[in-house]
């Protein structure tokens, strides 16, 4: 007994299904962000819904900003050999280009924050 009080969550619920309910929300739980049953079913019932957000779309944004700091640092190299650009040109690009790289992960990062306080 000593063991549930230092649980977070000490309090049981026992919920039965049948096989076809059971199979469909197995389902939407492997569909879901979340890993299994107890956390699925806690948020849709404190919450009404569970959320799925797709970071597709700022994943790729992410990697096309790689591929441009890519491009950035071999036209550097290309300028620092034919002394076509100043230094401080490059530094500047380069800054930009890391400015946008930490907003893109600190923007994932507070989307992955809020999707595990749902």
């Amino acid at each position: 007994m000593k063991n549930k009080q230092n649980l977070k969550r000490p309090i049981q619920k026992i919920i039965r299904f049948s096989k076809e309910e059971n199979d469909y929300l197995k389902d939407k739980i492997e569909r879901s962000p979340f890993n299994n049953f107890q956390n699925y079913t806690r948020i849709l019932l404190l919450t009404g819904e569970v959320k799925i957000v797709d970071y597709t779309g700022l994943q790729k944004l992410n990697g096309e900003v790689n591929r441009i700091g890519n491009n950035i640092n071999q036209i550097a190299k290309l300028a620092h050999q034919f002394k076509e650009i100043s230094g401080e040109d490059i530094n500047d690009l380069s800054q930009q280009l890391s400015e946008i790289q930490v907003m893109i992960s600190e923007r994932f990062k507070e989307e992955l924050k809020q999707e595990r306080l749902i």
